[in-house]
């Protein structure tokens, strides 16, 4: 099939004609036969001057354009390109609407013809793509891009990506190619001719790489290695010697003796093989990863027993997974088998995704999503939902695709289901099974003790990385979450308003088995309930987020979002549990009811087909999820506890928004019992110490009454040559001037140091409210050579500032929570970090609150046993943004004189490693920092 693609692309200064917006520049390229054959780069002259941002943006200029041709001018040519042709642009509803807006004005009939969206395209082809815009693309693909946001480069980058778009199209499985066939005619992109040629290809030279079940094409599993045998491993002793005399030196070029880091192995060591719990503290640069893996996976080899590594983020699991644990696979003689498990929601049911897939949506972002999802079973070998970046907003109801197609244990069929074998989920439990290290995060370790679900092996070693997240991650999933979402999730299940779903299929099984009358009645009741049931749960929320908005400030209405700690017997909260009683005895009679048709159905199992068992499965999970919310409403309403903190979330323009918590106020009895003393615990993280003790992390995950070990390992890094720490003398403290004449004087202070540093700086702040405030001060008075980026006002998300900080010269980046962690800007990206003021959790936060007072009815300063050291460790993470390698150098600042003026200041300040400290006002400190910054290394 020769056919012709016109690749189009438009630079305009705005979005619509009609609302007075003109082209500037246009840029075609014409693909026949596999490449560019005719190409067309042309300025377009406006009538009016270009804006701005959009000069900024795309490089032209008035300049320009004066002497460029007019678009009137300029469509007789392209409307010769585009004879014959398929319309295709990168986001083509916004070109073609644009070109025919500007050919109607010029009298010409618009293009009617077909059409193909390169975006669409490569959403459904790429679907774990990190992002799908055209740069994007090109970088990852390495597809020639010279100038973006110019029309004649971009045409021709849109051009190699379609070419390699369609060539990945031939490359799917008959199977795929025939569903994306089926959902084709609800897609932007006219694809049919190219789909069927593909059909025709792949049907002479099919190949065996993949599993075709069901009509459905998946990738084929790699069968689990069985090893045969086991080499038996030297003592662990002289193990870590010939790794740091012979192995290391072999495996690292220019290799460093770590002293630190092998004393870490040994340790580590010691502690699972005498099964006694150990705190590790190991900051930057010691080698952590390396220092509890290797004596993790001696320890399982030697012992036949799996040790479990639990880590907070992502980030350092992917870490784990792509660099540590492959190298960790060279130092050992035996194989070292290595395997990830997440929480069973993660991953995807090929039961429910079947039955998703056939059923016939015209919603757009379904349909997107199911031909997304076709191509992506094509290539995982996890099923983890998280590498497809599905299309975002509920198409139906409050629903999200995820959440019609992911895996959870009260659906399942388990040996009925025909899927059960290919199943995601019990394929990682198998792997991990046979691992040597289960790679896992705290949500799934608690979720697994707080279910007893019996996911994670029993009895096994654990390390816990990022440690210093214990207290918060368990004490969320101690606790439990009401909200609106809850009930919608259950009338989107039932089928309520007119979409039965459920409802229907349960009603026409009836009909097989002779139950029709039974069933019918009960439906009729269920179907009332949930009618009731809609209006009961409206009410609550009305009335609870009237309750907090009435108890909040006007300060926090203004701010459109308020937080308010209740408790149970206040009097003000008589009319939410009234309402909240209602709601619990509406959800306990529809319960009964749909457990009373379960039960008809359940009894004649044996007799159904697979289709019709699903039915049962579903209503199964429908009860399971009722039972939950019941007992949300019970534990965050009406539960008169006194060992948890409860508190209302409360949007005031939407009550939806509504969300109730309840958490425990002390979880340290809990994870002493259900954790520390039933496996071997490690816990280690770069901050566990406060002034060089583990007290404070120790009372407060219930490892006082053990017999701990404890361990620090000191930094490879000379911070007395490589960092200086600076605090300004001159500052107010916040407390004593406005909060905007305080932006202001920070704002100044900012910009003095940018000036010697050439940007390069990380701000952090404690308070999203400071942050614009100083954010807005500083953008006022900042030189035009810096740009300034800020989180939560600079659109984007945290990974997106940051690539854009590393990516600018003289940038100024400003964060606040997410940014104190967990980042990681090494080398001349960032040579300054400002704190603002030192990180005290707000006092009025209900679970800080809760705490603060336990620990005052104890007759203890809730003070020095709970804000400071919380406030310490979260400075030392801070800290540890700034030098992340041997040759990094910078300096820190701290605004908040708090540090130099109080007893307790000083206690950040000896928390840290020993750096060179300097207490001056801001000018000399300055020249302080022009001297450091420009000395040799």
């Amino acid at each position: 099939m020769d056919k012709k693609y016109v690749v189009i692309d438009l630079e305009t200064t705005g979005h619509s004609i009609k609302a007075g917006d003109e082209m500037i520049e246009i840029g075609i390229a014409v693909v026949e036969g596999g490449s560019v054959t005719e190409r067309m780069s042309e300025f377009v002259r406006p009538t009016q001057p270009i804006p701005p941002f959009i000069s900024q943006l795309t490089g032209i200029k008035d300049e320009d354009v004066k002497d460029a041709k007019s678009f009137a001018e300029l469509a007789p040519r392209i409307l010769s390109h585009l004879d014959g042709g398929v319309f295709v642009a990168h986001n083509v509803q916004f070109d073609l609407t644009f070109l025919n807006e500007a050919l109607e004005e010029e009298g010409y009939l618009p293009y009617t013809g077909p059409v193909l969206d390169t975006v669409e395209l490569a959403r459904i082809l790429l679907p774990t793509a990190d992002g799908h815009s055209l740069s994007n693309l090109t970088e990852t693909l390495a597809l020639n891009h010279t100038e973006a946001h110019r029309a004649g480069s971009d045409a021709e980058a849109t051009a190699d990506l379609l070419v390699y778009l369609l060539e990945r199209l031939k490359e799917l499985p008959v199977a795929t190619l025939k569903e994306i066939r089926r959902l084709e005619p609800k897609l932007f992109s006219e694809l049919t001719e190219e789909i069927d040629e593909a059909i025709v290809e792949r049907g002479i030279k099919e190949e065996n790489r993949y599993d075709v079940y069901r009509k459905i094409a998946l990738k084929k599993e790699q069968e689990l290695e069985e090893i045969t045998f086991r080499e038996e491993e030297e003592a662990f002793g002289p193990f870590v010697s010939r790794l740091n005399e012979e192995v290391f030196p072999r495996l690292f070029e220019g290799y460093e003796e770590r002293t630190g880091q092998l004393e870490m192995m040994r340790h580590v060591y010691q502690s699972l093989d005498q099964e006694t719990p150990l705190l590790v503290e190991a900051g930057t640069g010691t080698g952590k990863s390396l220092g509890y893996l290797v004596p993790a996976a001696h320890y399982s080899l030697e012992h036949e027993v799996p040790v479990i590594v639990s880590t907070h983020t992502i980030q350092l699991q992917e870490q784990l997974l792509q660099r540590d644990l492959p190298l960790l696979r060279q130092l050992f003689k035996s194989p070292v088998e290595i395997a990830l498990l997440k929480g069973r929601s993660n991953y995807i049911d090929l039961r429910k995704f079947e039955f998703f897939l056939g059923e016939n949506d015209d919603a757009y972002n379904f349909v997107l999503a199911k031909a997304m999802l076709l191509v992506w079973l094509t290539q995982t070998s996890t099923g983890d939902l998280e590498e497809v970046a599905l299309p975002g907003g509920a198409a139906q109801g409050n629903i999200s695709v995820k959440q019609l197609i992911q895996s959870d244990g009260q659906s399942q069929l388990g040996r009925y289901d025909p899927w059960f074998s290919r199943d995601f989920f019990h394929r990682a439990v198998r792997r991990a099974k046979e691992a040597a290290i289960i790679v896992t995060n705290h949500a799934l370790l608690f979720s697994d003790i707080q279910y007893e679900a019996g996911v994670l092996p029993k009895g096994c070693p654990l390390i816990l990385d990022e440690a210093h997240q214990i207290e918060e991650v368990a004490s969320h999933h101690f606790g439990l979450m009401l909200d609106g979402h809850s009930f919608d999730r259950i009338f989107r299940q039932l089928g309520f308003s007119g979409d039965k779903k459920l409802h229907q299929r349960m009603i026409a099984l009836s009909d097989q088995f002779d139950i029709s009358e039974t069933v019918e009645a009960y439906s009729e009741t269920i179907d009332e309930t949930l009618s009731e049931l809609l209006e009961e749960a409206d009410d609550l929320l009305m009335i609870v987020q009237a309750y907090a908005l009435d108890v909040a400030s006007r300060k926090e209405r203004r701010e459109g979002r308020v937080s308010i700690r209740f408790r149970r017997l206040d009097h003000g909260l008589r009319a939410v549990q009234e309402g909240a009683r209602r709601v619990e005895l509406t959800l306990r009679r529809l319960r009964q009811s749909i457990r009373a048709v379960h039960k008809q159905f359940s009894d004649r199992r044996e007799h159904m087909t697979y289709r019709e068992r699903t039915v049962v499965a579903d209503l199964k999970a429908v009860i399971a999820q009722l039972d939950e919310l019941e007992t949300a409403i019970f534990e965050t309403l009406l539960a008169p506890h006194d060992d948890t903190v409860s508190w209302i979330e409360a949007s005031v323009q939407n009550r939806k928004l509504t969300r109730v918590y309840t958490q425990p106020v002390d979880i340290s009895d809990k994870l002493e019992r259900e954790l520390f003393k039933k496996r071997t615990c490690i816990l280690t993280s770069a901050t566990l110490t406060v002034s060089g003790k583990f007290t404070f992390m120790e009372k407060r995950l219930g490892l006082e009454d053990l017999d701990v070990r404890r361990f620090v390992v000191p930094s490879p890094f000379s911070y007395g040559e490589k960092a200086r720490l600076m605090i300004p003398t001159d500052l107010p403290l916040v407390k004593d001037v406005p909060p905007q004449v305080y932006a202001e004087t920070i704002a100044e202070a900012i910009i003095k140091i940018a000036e010697v540093t050439d940007g390069r700086m990380l701000v952090l702040f404690t308070s999203n409210e400071m942050l614009r405030q100083t954010h807005d001060a500083t953008k006022a008075m900042l030189p035009e050579r810096f740009t300034l980026l800020s989180q939560g006002v600079t659109q984007g998300s945290r990974q997106r500032l940051m690539k854009q900080f590393k990516q600018l010269d003289a940038c100024l980046l400003f964060g606040t929570s997410s940014f104190w962690e967990g980042i990681d800007i090494p080398g001349d990206d960032l040579s300054c970090l400002v704190i603002v003021r030192l990180p005290f959790a707000p006092p009025d936060q209900p679970v800080t609150q809760a705490r603060a007072e336990r620990i005052e009815s104890e007759g203890k300063s809730s003070f020095f046993e709970l804000s400071l050291p919380q406030a310490v460790i979260r400075f030392k993470q801070g800290f540890g943004r700034l030098i992340r390698t041997t040759s990094d150098r910078g300096v820190v600042f701290v605004f908040d004189r708090r540090i130099e003026t109080t007893r307790y200041g000083k206690r950040f300040i000896t928390s840290l490693p020993k750096v060179p400290v300097l207490m001056e006002p801001l000018d000399e400190l300055t020249a302080e920092l022009e001297l450091f910054l420009h000395e040799e290394n």
